[in-house]
């Protein structure tokens, strides 16, 4: 199977072993397999281990992908349970990478108003516009709410998506 989108991917494993670190597909298994094939784990979890990270390619890892994170628990010698961890992109969820993509900001003062606040969206560099209008509010907290809203109205987007299908 190929792969299915171009972009980086973030790895990461449980414990302190490996902190996020966003690389190329292959180069991103290929840092898992290289901080986890030493450990003490037993041979089936290093046979798994050596079969998802260590085979030179992505489609096992690829498969697994649901929904763009995959965890793959691992028990480190003295039973504690960690994680390798590996997600598209950067590692942010997308409700995070929704909130990031918006950031309210203070309007220059206009007459007697002393700088209204509006929202600018970073995916198309502009102000937030509703029927070509400059959404505008009083307050900051008026505009993280918008902000919030908005992060939240995609939440259900998604989640009603998803359980249509």
């Amino acid at each position: 199977m190929a792969l299915t989108s171009d972009e980086d991917w973030t790895v990461s494993v449980g414990g302190g072993l490996l902190p996020p670190t966003t690389r190329p597909p292959v180069a991103a298994l290929t840092e898992v397999w290289q901080t986890v094939r030493s450990l003490d784990l037993g041979p089936q979890q290093h046979a798994a281990l050596r079969k998802l990270f260590g085979a030179g390619g992505t489609e096992a890892v690829e498969d697994c992908l649901d929904g763009g994170t995959f965890d793959f628990p691992i028990s480190l010698p003295g039973g504690e349970l960690v994680a390798v961890r590996v997600r598209r992109g950067e590692g942010l969820t997308d409700r995070q990478r929704k909130a990031i993509r918006y950031e309210p900001v203070q309007l220059p003062p206009e007459g007697r108003n002393p700088g209204l606040w509006a929202v600018k969206d970073a995916e198309v560099d502009d102000l937030v516009r509703e029927d070509n209008r400059v959404l505008r509010w009083g307050i900051r907290a008026s505009a993280e709410s918008w902000i919030r809203r908005e992060v939240s109205r995609g939440d259900y987007r998604w989640w009603n998506g998803r359980a249509a299908s």
